[in-house]
């Protein structure tokens, strides 16, 4: 008879959690708190603005200027519709803050995801990283850089064909 515990009594090598997961320091959860108060703070400010019907120029009601960008050219910016499309999605408007800005609404959804992943890192002191590097870096890159150009696209149709 071998001293070897049979197979089928042993959970597989993935299932077993070798060591517990680092505690984050009192400095680390408070700067994850900074920045869940950061993320709430761009989402209640975005309940505060009524939505512009014509999809840019929410920000004005912030005392900001107009975009000049699309009044000297006609052509929005990249970050045009970006107020209005973070004020729609904060009410649960989702189609119109994609319509409003595609950018724009899957930047209130991460908005949304910070607030709530850095509110569970300062509370359990658990730090989120480990999830992050699930992903490589270029797919973040790609990602990003793709969705802000094809909003920015998306909105110079929008723009173009409502004249």
């Amino acid at each position: 008879m071998s001293d070897a515990t049979p197979s089928t009594t042993l959970a597989p090598a993935i299932y077993v959690r070798l060591d517990a997961a680092p505690q984050m320091s009192v400095l680390n959860r408070l700067f994850a708190l900074a920045i869940a108060a950061g993320a709430m703070a761009v989402l209640i400010v975005a309940a505060y603005l009524q939505p512009d019907s014509h999809g840019v120029g929410t920000h004005t009601q912030l005392g900001m200027q107009p975009c000049q960008f699309l009044y000297r050219t006609g052509l929005p910016c990249a970050g045009c519709g970006m107020t209005t499309s973070f004020s729609h999605f904060v009410r649960g408007e989702w189609i119109a803050s994609f319509v409003a800005q595609p950018f724009g609404m899957i930047l209130a959804f991460a908005s949304a995801a910070t607030f709530w992943g850095a509110a569970y890192c300062a509370i359990t002191g658990k730090a989120a990283y480990r999830l992050l590097k699930i992903i490589p870096m270029k797919a973040h890159l790609w990602f990003w850089l793709g969705m802000g150009i094809f909003g920015w696209l998306w909105k110079i149709i929008a723009v173009v064909s409502s004249h």
